[in-house]
């Protein structure tokens, strides 16, 4: 699992976001596809490097845990 402290980069390879949560590169690179709000920069001529912002690991290990039920 990838060490997200202080000191850490700001912006994340696909590799380094898909360590960080445990989950393929594939997946991350479906969740940039489909997911207009993602903090993302694309680099390089035709933008297919992409850089994600650390703050997306949070958001999305948020995502990933139940909606808490109410009674």
């Amino acid at each position: 699992m990838l060490d997200l402290t202080d000191d850490a980069p700001e912006w994340l390879t696909r590799k380094q976001f898909a360590a960080a949560l445990q989950v393929s590169v594939t997946s991350v690179s479906r969740w940039i596809n489909a997911d207009p709000t993602m903090r993302i920069q694309r680099l390089g001529p035709t933008g297919h490097q992409v850089r994600i912002h650390r703050s997306e690991v949070s958001r999305r290990q948020g995502a990933d845990s139940p909606e808490p039920t109410t009674v």
